[in-house]
């Protein structure tokens, strides 16, 4: 899914904090929501790092898990908050329609747009990072070249400890601190700056979806198979681990064969040269014959339509179930 987490994530919207500190609004029923705490630029402070579930009708607050839940507010009259005292406020959504979070369609135009003069192969500026969108073995040349060399302060999958406020996300990001600076003539909107802080808050997400194209590949995202990335290996002496956090970095492009960094370690008259470029052009026609999850015309692999449909069936049947409760009948689990 990501560098080295497991969720992808959806922006249901945000709410004002008042200024005694308290929010009250309503949230999607049946949905594995989380919290961040956004300063006046939008950048994080703070973040929940896991989430909580809530059923229809249900109202839940705070206390219990961030409070004693057996003892009782301070005082024999305790003062309602500011938040309270109003109607549950609603959503604001973030740029339109609540969708999965998707780097290539939200973040790489940017980078498309404003870095690629400079930042491209070939280019003075890639040798301090390449931005190029080109997609490799599982992401694209820029998002493993910003997780590689440190651009952006995300914790994925861990450590388990508590963070600092502001000790990751937007705020501890190079990246978005080397921005906010200004960098040459490089002018953002208000609309791009936000997405790249977004993303970087929402702990740098690639994939918007679980779903993949390449079941048999080890990440399920790879349209060369096992045998074809080894031998791909064996002729180039790059590496392709399956740990993200030991990879050198993108080390073949797509969508530019002949640019793939791993190409540089062969002579171009070197029969290894030649039959290593095929490979990847193999993987090039392959992405064209069935697009993955980060291109236009992706169509999940079979299995993965098979669990959807298991799923659709099953919340048809919940579905049933409840309105059985309802109106006091009875329904049994399928068979």
């Amino acid at each position: 899914m990501n560098w080295h987490s497991l969720e992808n994530k959806r922006i249901l919207g945000s709410v004002p904090v008042e200024p005694d500190g308290s929010a009250y609004f309503s949230v999607p029923a049946e949905r594995f929501v989380y919290f961040q705490l956004l300063d006046e630029n939008g950048m994080m402070i703070q973040s929940m790092r896991s989430g909580t579930f809530l059923m229809p009708g249900e109202r839940a607050g705070c206390v219990g898990c961030h409070e004693d839940r057996l003892r009782s507010p301070l005082g024999p009259k305790p003062k309602p908050t500011l938040a309270m005292a109003k109607p549950p406020r609603r959503l604001e959504p973030w740029q339109g329609e609540v969708r999965e979070f998707s780097y290539m369609a939200e973040i790489q135009p940017i980078f498309d747009k404003h870095c690629l003069r400079c930042h491209d192969f070939g280019k003075d500026g890639a040798k301090k990072i390449c931005l190029a969108g080109d997609r490799a073995t599982t992401f694209c040349m820029a998002y493993k070249e910003l997780w590689k060399k440190g651009y952006i302060k995300a914790v994925g999958a861990g450590p388990a400890e508590i963070q600092p406020a502001r000790a990751w996300g937007a705020c501890a990001s190079k990246l978005i601190q080397h921005l906010r600076k200004g960098h040459k003539d490089v002018k953002l909107t208000a609309d791009e700056m936000d997405r790249l802080i977004t993303w970087c808050d929402l702990n740098g997400v690639y994939y918007g979806t679980y779903h993949c194209a390449y079941r048999d590949s080890t990440t399920g995202r790879c349209p060369l198979t096992p045998q074809q990335l080894g031998l791909l290996g064996k002729l180039t002496g790059a590496s392709f681990p399956n740990s993200f956090n030991a990879s050198p970095g993108a080390m073949v492009s797509f969508d530019r064969p002949e640019l793939s960094p791993c190409l540089n370690r062969l002579d171009k008259n070197d029969p290894k040269y030649a039959q290593a470029l095929e490979l990847i052009r193999a993987g090039k026609e392959m992405l064209a014959k069935r697009p993955r999850a980060d291109m236009p015309g992706f169509v999940p692999c079979d299995e993965c339509q098979r669990r959807e449909r298991k799923f659709a069936r099953r919340a048809a049947f919940q579905q049933k179930a409840r309105e059985a409760i309802a109106s006091g009948r009875r329904v049994y689990d399928e068979r």
